[in-house]
């Protein structure tokens, strides 16, 4: 039988670090809206200016160390020691024992899986498995945002032409008894995009047996945009991806 999640959003699923949120030591020179990262839980860190983006990015790729970003705000932190107050020392050396903590736990990805959805499978021995999305690299945080947005501009075309939407929906993406009683265009694709994701094989390696919500999906849709926020040209960049057969582990 397939279980059925209660939805918990990105951050619930990532380590804890002190002085994760303090914004206190975030670089003066990066407070700028031309900076720029291609990965994106450092560009979530130079928009929140919270270190824990900044560590998460570390554990998901080490090569995150030499991001110019990154690199700036260690050797601020750094610099930082020899002009504050004793109390705000200990702070800075917790940010940068921080970065060697991250380097410790790197991501475990041998039990994650990906579809072509953009949705994930992660299997956890030690917690509960779940669905949520990939931030790195960040192509596939973007086909996640890509693939729940195609149903949305399909479900307005249909509209446009005064069309039958379950109808249309349901011969397009080969679904039947499809639920689009909703005002919000969201629950709709919602809908499809869930039907579509369980209806897909699975790989071979992933044993879980996740069931993907409506819910959930648009849930976990939303939050992945939020990290593809102010980001949208970098689209172009990660468009033509292949799409991993369902066998292969990624």
């Amino acid at each position: 039988m397939s279980k059925i999640l209660e939805y918990l959003d990105f951050q619930s699923f990532q380590n804890q670090y002190e002085y994760q949120d303090d914004t206190s030591f975030f670089p003066h020179t990066l407070e700028t809206e031309s900076c720029f990262s291609r990965h994106l839980l450092v560009n979530r860190f130079l928009q929140t200016k919270m270190p824990k983006f900044l560590y998460w990015s570390i554990e998901a790729d080490p090569n995150v160390l030499m991001d110019p970003f990154c690199m700036e705000t260690i050797s601020y932190w750094t610099n930082l020691l020899d002009e504050s107050s004793k109390a705000n020392k200990e702070v800075i050396k917790k940010l940068l024992l921080n970065i060697g903590i991250a380097l410790s736990k790197p991501r475990d990805l041998s039990k994650s899986f990906h579809y072509e959805t953009g949705y994930v499978h992660y299997l956890s021995e030690k917690t509960e498995s779940y669905i949520s999305f990939e931030v790195h690299p960040p192509r596939r945080c973007f086909r996640l945002v890509e693939s729940f947005e195609k149903v949305l501009s399909k479900i307005n075309q249909i509209e446009i032409l005064g069309m039958d939407l379950k109808a249309e929906l349901e011969n397009k993406y080969l679904l039947v008894d499809l639920n689009v009683n909703f005002s919000d265009k969201n629950h709709v694709a919602a809908q499809v995009i869930s039907r579509i994701h369980n209806n897909l094989r699975k790989n071979k390696n992933d044993k879980s047996d996740l069931f993907l919500t409506p819910h959930i999906a648009e849930e976990i849709y939303k939050d992945a945009k939020i990290f593809c926020s102010g980001l949208k040209y970098i689209v172009d960049t990660f468009q033509i991806v292949d799409y991993w057969s369902p066998d292969k582990k990624r």
